[in-house]
């Protein structure tokens, strides 16, 4: 089977360069290993999918090769992605912190309205067809794929774009074999690593811990060096931390570990409040309530599985002698936990639970204005393959919508 241009990925970049490609006149079809599209879709924004942001800035991507993005995200902006979506019938709805969903609220809707279209286009669409090897000769590539039948397929074109995705939720089919494939045709790979992923704490307490949620901040350093901070609700697990500042901080907790640094998070329980506040706070409670036990002064104000947990790590072991009888080490090391409570990270949750994958195709062998191979020519990148990775809140499906706009474009103009 012969096409002019062959898409490799119905992911959210595919779909939207297949469309796009289809408007151009070109003749255009997408293999997909899935038997069914956009299935990675269906799991963003909690099932809802968060299409994009509507504050969309440069500092909210990361590559090895910085700014490779900037063209990209300039060239096929936030506007230019709502007219696409009002183009095919999609409404979309703001909510918290600029993240923008379809109206209804439903991922199924976006991927409905994606396959209404290319129905409608006539796009062919080879589903359970994974492409095993590629092979470029000066006109054409071959790709050779297989169904899920074990039946051998053979396709021919003329320019082909590759959108398999990385590792990340590799039940969705994104299971790195998109990089072994662009490693056969000459290109090289960053390391893939999970990002906006749980993290893995060393801590003994942690099932006692587990459930324990609060809006706070979050503080990660490498090597002692403080790298990076966020706030938000945060979530104790029974093998780590988790919660969107704990998200938005892994990606280079993943990749600071896998250097070899020693990764540390501390963690304000009470970050809304200043530390010179909470002793003046603290201070007057045990003031009024001296008589009190330790344990039974913090209730209503320490979830209460932290209150035990606090209290033997500050070296309290008689949590219920009177808060008169505290001391100013034991205070002060109470003080120190609720607003820097220091914990060693030695791993994320790996792939199967990260949103997005780190590393990737080598960006400094693509070219940023059109998103061409400078390797290969008539060979074009686009999504999650590449090394870009965006920060958690639609900017990673934006990254998605933009690259497949582009890449789409330089492919059918050239």
């Amino acid at each position: 089977m012969k096409h002019k241009l062959i898409i490799v990925g119905a992911g959210a970049s595919g779909i939207i360069a297949a469309i796009n490609a289809k408007n151009l006149g070109i003749d255009v079809a997408i293999l997909e290993s899935n038997n069914r599209i956009a299935k990675k879709l269906l799991t963003t924004g909690n099932g809802r999918c968060n299409i994009t942001n509507e504050n969309i800035t440069l500092d909210r991507y990361h590559s090895n090769n910085s700014n490779f993005f900037q063209h990209t995200l300039k060239n096929f902006n936030l506007n230019n992605t709502l007219e696409f979506f009002n183009s095919l019938g999609l409404h979309l709805t703001t909510l918290e912190n600029g993240k923008m969903y379809p109206l209804s609220l439903q991922a199924s809707s976006v991927i409905d309205i994606l396959r209404a279209s290319l129905e409608e286009k006539e796009i062919p669409v080879y589903l359970n067809t994974k492409v095993k090897d590629i092979h470029k000769s000066k006109k054409e590539f071959k790709l050779y794929a297989s169904t899920s039948e074990n039946d051998s397929l053979e396709f021919k074109c003329e320019k082909l774009i590759l959108c398999c995705g990385g590792k990340s939720a590799p039940k969705t089919g994104s299971d790195g074999s998109g990089f072994n494939l662009a490693k056969k045709i000459g290109h090289s790979i960053i390391e893939p690593l999970p990002a906006l992923v749980q993290l893995k704490l060393n801590y003994k307490k942690l099932k006692a811990l587990s459930g324990v949620k609060f809006d706070g901040s979050a503080k990660l350093y490498l090597d002692k060096q403080l790298v990076q901070e966020d706030s938000g609700e945060i979530l104790f697990t029974d093998y780590g931390i988790s919660g969107p500042p704990i998200l938005q901080l892994s990606r280079n907790a993943s990749r600071g570990i896998y250097d070899g640094k020693k990764a540390t998070l501390k963690v304000d329980m009470m970050s809304t409040i200043s530390k010179e506040n909470l002793i003046e706070l603290l201070e007057n409670h045990w003031g009024v309530f001296g008589y009190r036990s330790i344990h039974d002064s913090f209730i209503g104000i320490l979830n209460k599985k932290v209150i035990p947990i606090l209290l033997k790590e500050s070296g309290i072991d008689n949590m219920h002698k009177p808060c008169w009888n505290l001391t100013w080490q034991e205070k002060n090391a109470i003080f120190k936990l609720i607003k820097d409570w220091e914990f060693e990270v030695i791993d994320t949750n790996g792939f199967n639970n990260a949103q997005v994958t780190s590393g990737g195709v080598n960006t400094e062998e693509i070219d940023s204005t059109t998103l061409e191979s400078k390797l290969i020519p008539n060979l074009y990148f686009c999504g999650e393959i590449m090394d870009v990775d965006g920060d958690c809140g639609g900017f990673n499906l934006q990254w998605a919508w933009s690259s497949g706009m582009i890449a789409s474009n330089n492919a059918c103009n050239n």
